[in-house]
């Protein structure tokens, strides 16, 4: 407050210098002999003006213009933690399908499919010291992200759901049927789209469009919690005599866009991830990797 203050007593000072010097000046040009006195007053005011200005040199504005840096960065940082925080808050207010313990973790990097870590999978900051483990669930806002592939002490790989060695046991539709989701379909089946699943039935059950598909679960939520929204049946494939009734699937999310995601803690001790566990024993989700 103290420096905006001095900011504008100094510019109204240099103002009324100006003016004053500029109207000197005139009279000077004028009338040569009359300007003597007005000289000296000037100089008179203008003395303790020069030495209160002198005090603003460049080392005070390089001062003030790091505590300005200094301030946007700070807004900037407050800003991110609170779209971080509502984002959290969404992501916590979408885990309908059970209760869990979510750790938050941004994504830090992509790894394409040829990437020696093996498979689509991303980077996400957390890791062992926030109690990751391999084989962990990993959703986002929207749904089913994938499963911890590697882990270390800070950061932890993820491989996404999508990946061609991924398969996961599902239920879709009103009536809980069984299923199975890659990201490559069988020999015969129509091409898929940029991000498209292929979803395959395991008994008679018709396969309709708008069908939601939710994962099945396993033991002990490993690698995949149940009952997590995975995505939506946008066309059926025609009968061309394979085993089970296929369709293509768009999933909830999009890993190409992908930011805030949370690890699904299992608490193994708790009653309620042991009733869980038992559930998710009725049927086991497939993954090849």
């Amino acid at each position: 407050m103290r420096s905006r203050t001095s900011s504008r007593t100094l510019t109204a000072v240099a103002a009324s210098l100006t003016l004053l010097t500029a109207g000197v000046v005139v009279v000077d040009l004028a009338r040569p002999g009359l300007t003597a006195p007005v000289r000296k007053a000037v100089a008179d005011v203008a003395a303790p003006a020069q030495e209160l200005l002198s005090g603003w040199d460049d080392g005070r504005l390089t001062q003030l213009t790091a505590e300005r840096n200094e301030l946007a960065a700070e807004v900037t940082r407050l800003e991110e933690e609170v779209r971080r925080h509502g984002q959290l808050e969404a992501l916590q207010r979408s885990s309908t399908w059970g209760d869990h313990t979510l750790v938050p973790a941004r994504v830090v990097a992509f790894s394409p499919s040829t990437s020696p870590v093996g498979g689509r999978s991303v980077t996400i900051d957390v890791g062992s010291a926030d109690g990751i483990s391999a084989d962990q669930t990993v959703v986002s806002v929207d749904g089913l992200v994938g499963r911890v592939l590697r882990v270390g002490a800070s950061s932890s790989d993820v491989l996404l759901l999508g990946d061609p060695g991924v398969v996961v046991g599902v239920r879709f539709g009103a009536s809980g049927a069984l299923g199975t989701v890659q990201g490559t379909p069988a020999p015969g089946l129509p091409a898929r789209g940029h991000g498209e699943l292929t979803l395959t039935a395991l008994g008679d059950t018709a396969i309709e469009v708008g069908d939601e598909v939710t994962t099945l679960g396993s033991p002990d939520d490993r690698p995949y919690a149940a009952q997590i929204p995975l995505g939506t049946v946008t066309s059926v494939d025609p009968d061309r005599g394979q085993l089970g009734a296929t369709a293509i699937v768009r999933p909830h999310v999009d890993t190409d866009l992908l930011d805030l995601v949370a690890v699904v803690l299992v608490d193994r001790g708790g009653p309620e991830s042991r009733e869980q566990g038992a559930r998710g024993t009725s049927g086991e989700q497939g993954d090849e990797r």
